[in-house]
């Protein structure tokens, strides 16, 4: 993606909606009619975001079952950052995140 000039993109767990950002640019990306439209939970869970986190890079499990999990730990998007490459899984209130490193590639 940064070879297409994206440098960050942000993923509404509710919709599915995506927008991507790149200089002066951004390009959405609408969850397809059959995508899900989840309830996220009002109280924020950190420890319920990396367990959920966790046991899906363990298992690789489905896409779909991945957000159901973010959106009951009150997550309600995250955003991607290529350059600090960074994810930070966020209710979008202050104090309420969790942030997780992506690890480069050999």
């Amino acid at each position: 993606m940064l070879g297409a000039g994206v440098i960050s993109y942000r993923t509404s767990i509710a919709s599915d909606h995506t927008v991507f950002f790149g200089g002066d640019n951004q390009y959405e990306e609408k969850g397809s009619e059959s995508a899900l439209t989840l309830e996220v939970a009002d109280h924020f869970q950190a420890d319920a975001v990396k367990r959920g986190l966790e046991h899906h890079q363990r298992n690789l499990t489905p896409y779909t079952d991945f957000l159901k999990d973010m959106a009951d730990a009150g997550v309600h998007y995250y955003e991607v950052n290529m350059i600090e490459r960074s994810i930070n899984y966020t209710s979008g209130r202050a104090g309420e995140s969790y942030v997780e490193g992506v690890p480069t590639f050999e």
